[in-house]
């Protein structure tokens, strides 16, 4: 039992050695510049579901076989309640990782939760967060006027190696 746990604080600094390594202070304050941007409208909700619409379907594009993955959330109605509701959840979860990148103790224990989350969904795999990094950068290079796309590399590397960094 103690080596699982010693493997665990290992596996957190690790974390937070990877996010801090790769994506320094100012990429973080970029991306967060580039991330609050985005919903500088002040209505955030409408925001987030064209963007969730715009993620999803570009992460379906690529991977449609992970479409089973997201069958509980109703992703065959992805104008639906379900779904809406979880890619919101994503979205927000993503908000809030990118709001706590000066902040590397709580990001990482964010991301230390979310690694349980999603260690613990048969059929998620690394690769899967790969396709996301990758849509999102497509997304954000579309959204917005100035992009810095090394920045968003940088961190977004600490953030979804955080969270698939285990799985297969």
């Amino acid at each position: 039992m103690n080596s699982l746990i010693l493997a665990a604080l290992l596996l957190c600094g690790a974390t937070v050695a990877l996010a801090s390594e790769h994506c320094s202070y100012e990429d973080a304050d970029i991306v967060i510049k580039e991330w609050n941007h985005i919903f500088a409208t002040g209505n955030s909700a409408p925001v987030l579901l064209h963007l969730s619409d715009i993620i999803a379907n570009g992460f379906f594009d690529v991977e449609p076989t992970a479409r089973p993955l997201f069958s509980r959330v109703n992703v065959a109605d992805m104008q639906s309640g379900e779904f809406n509701a979880f890619m919101l959840r994503v979205l927000t979860t993503l908000t809030e990782l990118i709001n706590k990148l000066h902040s590397p103790e709580v990001l990482d224990s964010m991301l230390e939760h979310l690694a349980k989350q999603h260690a613990a969904m048969h059929g998620v795999k690394h690769e899967h967060f790969h396709i996301f990094r990758d849509v999102l950068g497509s997304t954000f290079n579309q959204l917005l006027d100035e992009y810095n796309p090394d920045a968003w590399k940088n961190c977004m590397f600490g953030i979804l190696f955080g969270i698939s960094g285990n799985l297969p």
